[in-house]
C-alpha cells in the first residue's frame, strides 16, 4: 500500500489517499501544544 495524496490535515491526525481505493492511511501525531 503506497501514501498518496493528504486529504486532511488537522491538528492531531493527517489522512492520506493509498493506491486502494476501498483504503486510508491515518497518521497520528503525538504534538503538544499550548492551551
Amino acid at each position: 500500500m503506497e501514501k498518496r495524496e493528504e486529504l486532511y490535515r488537522g491538528k492531531a491526525k493527517s489522512v492520506y489517499k493509498t493506491d486502494d481505493a476501498d483504503r486510508l492511511i491515518l497518521l497520528f501525531r503525538n504534538d503538544t501544544s499550548a492551551f
